[in-house]
């Protein structure tokens, strides 16, 4: 029965991150979690050896840690939420399909019409450069989103060179401090996954920011917070 149970579990698991390749860009988020489905579709099949045994406690550890980081990233991102006063929003970009906002992005742009409506006098600043098969900066991409949405374009601001979220926050910050004559509170848009990394990098880069959190679909859950426990040791390591 054990047998059965690992491995119909470890197929299913594989199978569902393969599935998830036609969604989104093979990553290392999808890559972590297959390799974890084959491990567990093979476990019953390895030889009982001493090394073995020792590599599959090794393995049920590592698992515990990683899981246990995803966790402390998805409780880190409700803690410091906006009171709808602040004076500027940084929606932080997330990729494009030529110049269509990708599903992660479109939950952060609905995210700031929904904020922008409790808060109709914050300026907008839509922040992302232009990536490898993409036909338009994010930032360009994102402000022709939100007016559609019925945003003024007065009230938007497009930071687009940057290529990730520490640049992000170094070329939005230049923008505010150019558009405010004193000090300025703000709000940073982006999905919870992403949410606790994202928030430290603002306090890096002389932000303090809240954080107004678009949910983390469902289906891709298990992926982007693999990928982003890696990000998240990163920025511990070496500070970006």
């Amino acid at each position: 029965m054990k047998k059965i149970i690992t491995t119909t579990f470890g197929i299913l698991f594989v199978l569902y991150m393969l599935i998830l390749v036609f969604y989104n860009n093979f990553n290392i988020g999808i890559l972590i979690p297959m390799i974890f489905g084959v491990i567990v579709g093979l476990w019953c099949y390895l030889p009982s050896t001493n090394v073995i045994k020792w590599l599959k406690r090794f393995f049920i550890l590592c698992s515990t840690i990683f899981i246990a980081f995803m966790v402390f990233i998805a409780f880190m991102a409700n803690i410091n939420t906006p009171d709808f006063k602040e004076d500027a929003v940084i929606v932080l970009g997330c990729g494009l399909h030529g110049n269509v906002p990708s599903r992660n992005l479109v939950d952060r742009l609905d995210k700031a019409v929904e904020y922008s409506q409790k808060n109709p006098n914050a300026l907008i600043v839509v922040s992302g450069g232009q990536g490898p098969q993409e036909t338009c900066s994010e930032a360009e991409a994102m402000k022709k989103y939100l007016v559609n949405k019925g945003i003024d374009s007065n009230k938007i601001v497009e930071e687009n060179k940057s290529t990730s979220t520490n640049e992000n926050y170094q070329f939005s910050k230049a923008i505010l401090d150019n558009a405010f004559d004193s000090e300025y509170t703000i709000v940073y848009i982006t999905n919870s996954f992403h949410s606790y990394r994202a928030g430290e990098l603002a306090k890096i880069n002389g932000l303090n920011p809240k954080a107004y959190n678009a949910k983390t679909k469902i289906d891709s859950i298990i992926p982007n917070y693999a990928r982003e426990v890696l990000a998240v040791i990163q920025l511990w390591v070496f500070g970006r």
